[in-house]
């Protein structure tokens, strides 16, 4: 082959080889282009999984059985209690357990944070949010009953220390077919009511004075006593486990309340559960209408003993015992200590705090035995707190 024909050949080769890469180049443009212009939906990217790191648990650490905890154990047990306990000692929980069942059908245990149905022990707090409107000068506890209800017999002569002191002479033996509202009860109350002139300055536990001071709260506060009391207690001291008993079922702590049918079984068998209507749950206005846990009530009872809802100059003032009852404000009131107790609808409430709320013996039950109350072992644990034999 002769050199021209040699460079022809290697003329056309070299314009073939570049016609070649610029089409390879352009190609893989449009497709590079044609990639950026698709949405990242539309894009399944392989990536390549990462190895999972493996799960380490940690392990409950539970707390050492101390002498205090061993002894408080005994003391529940002797007394077959069912519920919460919980004792604060120096401001410290040194001990916090559930006991039994809340539920016994679905096998669940009551725990630290099982909520209950508080009864008679609400009047502590209703007798609080009256002492916190006195000293706002919105009432005085020397007022007339008729400067509120004037429609009562004889309610010139019953004073608002009165009530709070359960020696008014008031009383309701009626109790409604329905209701739906707290005015609704205060109606009934107004049109049931009966009073007893001769029995004012006498002790005579009637929770219909607490009904009444209730009703003296929306008057002179503007708002339901429901709102009143959350507002000022719930809200304001963030207690996670409180509330009013008409949705109590639908909160997950729920503890229902169980009795036994044999007054004389002492045992915890769980064959009767104990149920309340709609009418009861507004009937209990401002008395028996209120659920918390242990640590709820002990933070809130503790709070109103150290001024935290009405000034503490006062305190002593509300728990003054009216009679030899030791009954004053809501509490009974003794000299080393206040005790609240409360029975309802399966349920059993006791709690004993130092007056200045630093030592404190809780016990939340859902089980009700006439032969068994656990205000029982709450007084004895109480007892063994002040002897200094629970110290550590």
């Amino acid at each position: 082959m002769n050199s021209k024909v040699m460079g022809t050949v290697l003329a056309f080769a070299t314009v073939l080889g570049l016609s070649g890469g610029l089409a390879w180049w352009f190609n893989n443009q449009a497709k590079t282009q044609a990639e950026t212009k698709t949405s990242s939906s539309s894009i399944v990217r392989q990536v390549k999984p990462k190895k999972k790191k493996p799960v380490v648990k940690k392990a409950v650490v539970k707390a050492k059985p101390t002498a205090a905890t061993r002894e408080i154990d005994a003391v529940l047990r002797a007394n077959r209690f069912v519920g919460t306990a919980l004792v604060i000692h120096n401001k410290q929980v040194i001990y916090q357990k559930g006991w039994g069942y809340a539920d016994a059908a679905a096998h669940k245990k009551n725990g630290a944070h099982s909520v209950y149905q508080l009864a008679s022990v609400q009047k502590s707090f209703t007798a609080g949010l009256i002492m916190r409107l006195a000293s706002e000068g919105k009432l005085s506890l020397t007022d007339p009953l008729s400067k509120y209800y004037p429609t009562i017999a004889g309610s010139d002569e019953i004073t608002l220390r009165d009530m709070l002191d359960m020696k008014s002479g008031l009383t309701l033996p009626a109790f409604p077919s329905k209701l739906h509202s707290e005015k609704g009860m205060i109606r009934f109350i107004l049109a049931n009511v009966v009073s007893r002139p001769a029995q004012i300055g006498k002790w005579d536990y009637s929770p219909v004075n607490f009904m009444l001071l209730s009703g003296i709260i929306q008057k002179t506060s503007g708002e339901s006593y429901r709102r009143y009391f959350t507002q000022n207690i719930t809200n304001a001291w963030h207690l996670k486990h409180t509330g009013f008993v008409f949705n109590m079922a639908d909160q997950a702590t729920y503890s229902q309340g169980y009795q036994n049918a044999n007054n004389a079984d002492v045992t915890a068998n769980y064959g009767s559960q104990f149920g309340e209507s709609k009418a009861s749950m507004f009937y209990q206005f401002g008395t028996g209408q209120v659920y918390m846990s242990a640590r709820d009530l002990y933070t809130a009872q503790r709070n109103m003993l150290q001024g935290k809802l009405y000034p503490e100059s006062d305190v002593n003032v509300l728990l003054a015992p009216g009679t030899a009852s030791m009954y004053g404000g809501g509490m009974y009131v003794y000299p080393g200590y206040v005790r609240t107790h409360g029975l309802a609808y399966g349920y059993e409430a006791t709690s004993l705090l130092s007056k200045d709320g630093t030592d404190g013996v809780v016990l939340l039950s859902n089980y009700y035995r006439v032969n068994q109350l656990s205000q029982t072992p709450a007084i004895q644990i109480w007892n063994l707190l002040q002897a200094g034999e629970l110290g550590k």
